[in-house]
């Protein structure tokens, strides 16, 4: 299994983890990271991140690996993005996992 980590997305959110080691991919348009998919999901990388408008864009294709071992496919913020996909896909794998959903429970602050 491959120990190689890879990022894609815009280039403004992918540019700080080149200095780490990681294989990075900018695309400018995120439909542009369907086209990268077949190297990514190919078994050269074990994890994947993706920003949320790149997942948006190849959530198909990364359904279609989730079988696999690897790659691990996860989802991160994007520069200027809303945010709330990675928070979707955790709350309905705890519903899968629980047969219900947990409710949140703000914090004072």
């Amino acid at each position: 299994m491959s120990a190689r980590v890879a990022v894609v997305g815009d280039p403004t959110s992918v540019a700080g983890f080149r200095p780490l080691g990681f294989a990075v991919f900018p695309v400018e348009v995120p439909a542009a990271a369907r086209d990268l998919w077949a190297e990514l999901a190919g078994g050269e990388y074990g994890v994947v991140f993706v920003t949320e408008p790149v997942y948006e864009a190849v959530k198909d294709l990364v359904r279609e690996t989730a079988d696999r071992p690897v790659p691990a496919v996860t989802v991160i913020p994007g520069a200027g993005s809303a945010g709330g996909v990675g928070q979707a896909k955790i709350d309905r794998a705890i519903e899968r996992a629980l047969g219900t959903t947990v409710p949140v429970r703000e914090e004072e602050g």
